[in-house]
């Protein structure tokens, strides 16, 4: 079986070697939960700030925030990643592709250049290619809350994996003034907490902090590194620490050869020998 599809692919994992490889894919979209009611976020639409749900201040600064974002079509980039869990350490690369608003195709290579599989997601489906295991998986895009702490669409994980500051219906940021001379942004639900620190001078994030009140689990996002792409300012750099019971999992990422705004495809084959899966083994 085999998908032309036209800018998008995606990664996928082993079950041994590689399992950190599908891991870091979870990382990046929040850490996973399949047990606590999940976090709505909001449609592209219902996630334009609304000054009557928004203090002024909140709203002032989230508004410059977004000021920063690229005006892209198209945007690619490879990730360097360094894994470390206390009992594994593993460095392996991430190409990332994407058609805003279209596609996300991710591509997970370990040692030697090695692929472990490609993830596929469209705005309504996500695909899975686990080369090692020979299997697939392809399933609605609302399978995403099964493996993580909330109901998402595509461009709010495009804009995780750009670096900006995020909405969420039913949680109205809440300005918290200055900390450590950072912008304070607090939104809060029953079941999570959303805290973000924004430089001053140029509203760009340094810091956000996820954490699931129910499962009290917690993921920590620092953001360095800061270049220009297009004129305006990306995270090159990101350190991610996750705080799951016992556990304690660091990913730092480094994005290198960013492209915007230039045509990509996004290769995503089916072998005709290929097991499909109804579900994800990690």
């Amino acid at each position: 079986m085999c998908f032309n599809i036209h800018h998008t692919s995606v990664s996928a994992m082993s079950k041994l070697s590689f399992y950190p490889l599908f891991f870091i894919f979870c990382a990046l979209f929040f850490f996973s939960s399949c047990k606590t009611k999940k976090i709505v976020a909001g449609s592209a639409a219902s996630r334009r700030i609304d000054s009557m749900a928004l203090n002024s201040q909140a709203e002032k600064v989230i508004q410059k925030s977004h000021e920063n974002r690229l005006d892209y079509d198209w945007f690619s980039s490879r990730i360097k990643v360094e894994y470390n869990d206390n009992n594994l350490s593993q460095d392996f690369t991430a190409a990332v592709r994407m058609r805003r608003d279209s596609f996300l195709w991710i591509s997970l290579q370990g040692p030697f250049g090695i692929e472990g599989g490609r993830i596929l997601i469209t705005h309504d489906s996500i695909f899975v290619i686990n080369k090692l295991s020979n299997e697939y998986l392809r399933q609605p895009l609302s399978y995403l809350s099964k493996v993580m702490p909330m109901q998402t669409d595509l461009p709010q994980l495009q804009d995780f994996i750009l670096g900006y500051y995020l909405l969420f219906r039913g949680a109205a940021p809440d300005y918290r003034g200055m900390e450590d001379s950072l912008h304070l942004i607090q939104a809060e639900s029953p079941q999570f907490r959303y805290r973000s620190t924004l430089y001053p001078q140029n509203y760009t994030l340094a810091k956000s902090v996820l954490t699931d009140k129910m499962l009290s689990q917690q993921m920590n996002v620092t953001f360095e590194g800061y270049s220009q792409e297009q004129g305006k300012p990306f995270s090159n750099e990101r350190s991610i620490d996750i705080k799951q019971g016992g556990k304690n999992l660091n990913l730092h990422l480094v994005f290198t050869k960013i492209k915007v705004n230039e045509v990509l495809n996004f290769p995503f084959e089916i072998g005709a020998g290929m097991k499909e899966v109804d579900s994800i083994r990690f």
